[in-house]
């Protein structure tokens, strides 16, 4: 897709016409203006350095300002910069729509909703059951489902890589919206020997002594809360950059501890044991783009908040209802379910 509207075709005889932007030029925009700095966005997009640098003057010439300032740090937004931004983000949501609606149409497949998460998740979680109860309400509507790092979520959402995101943070950006699911409580992940592994619980502050096994990178929200958390408590961590998947193994193999999401007990991990950290908890909620009003969108949404109230009825161990969604749920409106029953379709758009 093309940003254009010639301004001749708009009414304005003479006037010169507004110039084409390419997608490539504003995806070289917005990964320097997200990285600050034009190596990094090259590493990013993997390209030349000097390519994005002429990728990013070709649109400041087309648009006739100063998108950015550069400095020896770097390369900081200017005020049309930053007001750039946003319709870039938008314009390339826009096209991805488009060339997804197109081959929809032509292959005469199922459309397909995209969903960013934090992998791998538990079976049984909010996700399995969240897509569950989506297919289960529509016909026509496959789900795909991709794992991005916390950092990349929002980014996703805006410049339409993704319809909807389930994350444990909650962007406040003026074109998303967002909808607290439930809160999970957060629980140490031990070897079975561990001298704290038969414990009903356990004080934050033993944390202290451990080498923490962590997803600093992919799961940077959740990190952020723990490490919160220990300052609050006056606790020093110490952190072990950690692929997400080797976690449990090396967990078990004595190495390391580290602080999971409670439902990861429902995974059944060889050689580990879960131990709820006193008063630690985290908000999982569904975000999507404000200015979609799809029905899928809508129905994912719908399926997600029948989930919450399924598990927090299921499981309140693990999950429980934020007090805000307590408040104002009522029978009526909200469909609380036990999980492994599938709701039938007109309890599901009841929920929407």
């Amino acid at each position: 897709m093309h940003i254009s509207e010639a301004a001749s075709e708009a009414g304005a005889p003479g006037a010169r016409p507004e110039p084409d932007i390419e997608p490539r030029l504003l995806r070289a925009f917005l990964a320097v203006a997200r990285e600050g700095h034009f190596g990094h966005a090259a590493s990013r997009l993997r390209v030349a350095q000097p390519a994005l640098s002429r990728q990013v003057q070709q649109l400041e010439r087309l648009l006739g300002v100063e998108l950015f300032a550069r400095t020896s740090r770097g390369a900081e937004l200017t005020a049309a910069g930053r007001l750039i931004v946003p319709e870039a983000e938008r314009a390339l949501a826009h096209n991805r729509r488009i060339v997804r609606t197109a081959r929809s149409a032509a292959t005469g497949r199922a459309r397909v909703l995209t969903v960013s998460a934090p992998l791998p998740g538990p079976p049984g979680g909010l996700l399995s059951e969240a897509v569950r109860r989506f297919r289960g309400s529509v016909d026509d509507v496959g789900v795909s489902v991709i794992g991005l790092d916390d950092g990349e979520q929002t980014a996703a959402l805006i410049d339409g890589r993704a319809d909807a995101i389930l994350t444990w943070d909650r962007p406040k950006r003026a074109e998303l919206a967002a909808e607290v699911l439930v809160e999970e409580r957060t629980s140490a992940l031990l070897a079975q020997g561990h001298p704290w592994a038969d414990e009903a619980t356990m004080p934050l502050a033993l944390l202290a002594e451990e080498q923490i096994l962590f997803p600093l990178r992919e799961r940077s929200h959740c990190w952020e809360q723990l490490s919160a958390a220990a300052t609050a408590a006056g606790v020093g961590l110490t952190s072990v950059p950690t692929a997400p998947s080797a976690v449990p193994d090396l967990v078990a193999a004595g190495l390391g501890v580290s602080a999971v999401p409670d439902s990861f007990r429902f995974s059944r991990y060889p050689g580990v044991a879960f131990v709820p950290i006193t008063g630690l908890t985290g908000r999982m909620s569904v975000v999507w783009r404000a200015d979609d009003a799809s029905a899928e969108v809508a129905g994912f949404v719908a399926a997600c908040r029948a989930a919450a109230h399924g598990l927090a009825a299921a499981h309140a161990d693990v999950w429980r209802l934020p007090r805000e969604v307590r408040r104002s749920a009522d029978a009526g409106r909200n469909n609380v379910r036990t999980v492994g029953v599938p709701p039938n379709r007109s309890e599901l758009r009841a929920t929407s």
